[in-house]
């Protein structure tokens, strides 16, 4: 039986799972410029007007940066 010793003292480890960012239009109210759009280290998020921004997936770290200033959280990151 394997175990680690964080399961053992009830901690919660890191999920390493690959995650991919995803934009949830129904969440976004697409009625202001996003702030994440400037917030991405890479330059992959974009927005034309005031839309739900639209994600570069060649330039996107998946690094979750962005979805820390959505506050509506349409900008999540999702299990690949």
């Amino acid at each position: 039986m394997a175990f680690s010793l964080a399961s053992l003292f009830g901690l919660k480890t890191h999920d390493t799972t690959p995650k991919t960012l995803v934009v949830l239009k129904h969440r976004c109210p697409q009625n202001h410029r996003c702030p994440a759009v400037s917030a991405c280290p890479v330059g992959a998020l974009s927005q034309k007007g005031q839309k739900a921004p639209t994600v570069d997936r060649e330039r996107c770290i998946n690094c979750g940066k962005c979805t820390r200033y959505c506050f509506p959280k349409a900008l999540v990151m999702e299990k690949a």
